[in-house]
């Protein structure tokens, strides 16, 4: 049955993902829709809206429309609109004042990605407006001394703006200093290749781990005792065959993958995936001997594991891509072994990394092992 059980998880694990593949469209992306509301409506204020809308920066990713501020509300209650910029009345004044200037973003509740991209955009915008601020003022005080005419002093100070606004118009200033890279759908072959990887291997630790275990009766429990044979060497023994097994069927697996789809490793990047699909191995195989340790009733002590089993994978990003996850989840997800073994898969074969963690899946594998030895002395006593 052994074949048929690691043919299983392979058949089963494929049409999963071929069936996630086809959720994830790469040829349209919709761009931000952004809408301004200018209520200063100087010349100054209407330049950056002109700009903003012709931009080509903003254009593969971000829409800037001019609203009336009912208009932006009710776009947004229509969920039309990811969120609308407002540009109070004293914006200029306040700018040329050298009183501190503001730009008020307000989100869409139903677009809180898009909203938090906008916000971070505005803030982006508003250093540099602050910084260069000075700059202005200065050119504002010189021309004063020099008795310099109104309309050429405002002239003077319109083009210190406009050149001030437009440096910081560049693509590299106004975008977020992180780049974050969505493999789902820049590389979706090779994505979902090691996600298949990563279930697969979890999946055979899994159903190995229960095809050798047998449940005893009371006289076999017995005579185990007076041979000296502990529940926790039952279960390391257990563990030390399941991942034996997995390691030979995932190193098949791995290198079918390899040759699959052309991912070019050296001797080192081989060594560093294979160290983190053991630790992780372990901590899976520890995290089902704990379980293991406090349910005792067969049936729900599957049904547990299988839960266990999907919770970690789900969490993983292996079925979704984490960055599609809720902002609160995602912050958790570093705390989650598997999460942090996928990510160093992936940062190593789709990335290029040159190095890997361990110390979080060491963590996670030295408290494991107490846990359970606590544990088993614990039950062991009782009994």
């Amino acid at each position: 049955m052994l074949p048929l059980i690691l043919l299983f998880p392979v058949l089963l694990i494929g049409g999963v993902v071929i069936l996630v593949m086809t959720f994830f469209d790469v040829s349209e992306t919709s761009p931000i829709e952004l809408a301004v509301v200018n209520e200063d409506q100087s010349e100054e204020t209407e330049t950056i809206i002109e700009l903003l809308e012709e931009s080509s920066e903003f254009g593969p990713f971000m829409q800037v429309e001019e609203m009336d501020k009912n208009e932006a509300k009710k776009s947004i209650e229509d969920d039309k609109i990811s969120a609308y910029v407002l540009l109070p009345t004293d914006f200029t004044s306040n700018l040329y004042a050298g009183h501190a200037v503001t730009m008020s973003v307000i989100g869409n509740p139903e677009q809180k990605t898009e909203s938090n991209i906008v916000h971070e955009l505005i803030n982006s915008v508003m250093r540099h407006i602050e910084s260069s601020q000075a700059n202005i003022l200065l050119v504002d005080e010189y021309a004063k001394k020099v008795n310099m005419d109104e309309e050429t002093r405002s002239e003077l100070i319109m083009d210190e703006f406009m050149r001030t606004f437009l440096s910081i118009a560049g693509k590299d200033k106004i975008i977020s200093e992180d780049t974050v890279k969505n493999y789902s759908t820049t590389s979706p072959v090779h994505y979902f290749v090691i996600s298949s990887f990563f279930i697969l291997l979890t999946t055979w630790l899994l159903v190995i781990y229960h095809f050798l275990y047998r449940e005893e009766v009371a006289r076999m429990k017995e005579r185990m005792r007076l041979y000296g044979v502990t529940a926790l060497q039952q279960i390391f023994a257990r563990m030390t065959v399941t991942l034996f097994i997995t390691i030979i069927a995932g190193a098949a697996a791995f290198y079918g993958m390899v040759t699959l789809v052309g991912f070019e490793l050296y001797a080192e990047d081989v060594i560093r995936i294979s160290l983190i699909s053991i630790l992780y191995s372990i901590i899976f195989l520890l995290g089902l001997a704990i379980l293991e340790m406090i349910i005792e009733a067969p049936r729900i002590r599957l049904l547990v594991h299988t839960l266990f089993t999907l919770l970690l994978i789900a969490l993983s990003g292996a079925i979704i891509p984490t960055i599609y996850f809720p902002l609160y989840i995602q912050e958790f997800l570093t705390y989650i072994p598997s999460y942090e073994a996928l990510f160093w898969l992936q940062e190593i074969l789709l990335n290029e990394r040159l190095n890997a963690g361990y110390q979080s899946l060491l963590v996670y594998g030295g408290s494991g092992i107490v846990i359970l030895i606590l544990l088993s002395i614990w039950k062991e006593r009782v009994r």
